[in-house]
C-alpha cells in the first residue's frame, strides 16, 4: 500500500480529483505496470487489495465509462510526471515476483 499512497501524493498536485479518484487511478497504474496488458480481465487480476476480480473488473468498466477525462490536464500531467512514473515502474518491475 505504500507505492499506492505513494503514487496518489504524486499525481494529487496535477489531477484536481478527488482521494478515492487518485487511489483508484495509482492502483490502476501500478496494475498495468504488473500486468503488462491494457486487457481489462488481466488487468483487473493485478490490482492489489482484497476486492475480488470481478469487482476490479467492473471497478475499471466504471471508470472508463463513466468518468470524462480531462485530456490537457492528462498532457500536461504526463509531462511534468513521466519521468517519475517511469522510475517508479522501473523499481516495480525490479521488484515484482513475476
Amino acid at each position: 500500500m505504500n507505492n499506492i499512497n505513494l503514487l496518489r501524493q504524486t499525481l494529487k498536485p496535477h489531477l484536481k480529483w478527488h482521494r478515492a479518484r487518485l487511489s483508484f487511478l495509482a492502483l490502476f497504474l501500478i496494475a498495468l505496470f504488473r500486468v503488462k496488458t491494457v486487457n481489462l480481465s488481466e488487468l483487473s487480476t493485478g490490482f492489489m487489495g482484497r476486492a475480488k476480480t470481478e469487482s476490479n473488473y467492473k471497478r475499471l468498466q466504471r471508470f472508463l465509462r463513466e468518468f470524462d477525462l480531462d485530456y490537457y490536464a492528462v498532457a500536461k500531467f504526463k509531462n511534468n510526471v513521466c519521468k517519475v512514473l517511469f522510475l517508479f515502474g522501473f523499481s516495480l518491475l525490479k521488484s515484482s515476483s513475476y
